[in-house]
């Protein structure tokens, strides 16, 4: 019964992300805030004491693991567990970042609360 529970809360919560964020990317757009996210890491990676650098940087990587985490044109196996890795990514260059936080914490809960294991990395 507990573990029902469980997954209901964590259904929950993942539908309750999805209405916060709307129906997600789809393929070309998804592409499009990779690319941004790569052009940016790439600018930083260079360059990463130049002013603003980190912050586009940083705002690209989060964008780009939000539309990982809502899009419906990954499969549900893998999106999750890459949308992780890459607010990780954020968060390590900036730890107060709250939208990469929120969303990390949120699915750290979910693999929690279904009893599976968080990814490392």
């Amino acid at each position: 019964m507990k573990r029902v529970v469980a997954l209901i809360l964590a259904l929950i919560t993942i539908v309750c992300a999805f209405a916060q964020q709307g129906s997600g990317p789809n393929k070309a757009e998804l592409a499009k805030l990779q690319k941004t996210y790569a052009t940016a890491k790439a600018a930083y990676t260079r360059s990463p004491k130049r002013a603003g650098l980190k912050k586009k940087y940083v705002d690209a990587t989060v964008a780009y693991g939000t539309g990982t985490m809502t899009t419906p044109a990954l499969p549900t196996k893998s999106k999750y567990k890459d949308a992780l890795r890459i607010y990780r990514e954020a968060l390590k260059l900036d730890p107060t970042n709250k939208e990469a936080k929120s969303n990390s914490d949120m699915m750290i809960r979910i693999y929690k609360q279904l009893g599976r294991p968080v990814p490392k990395g």
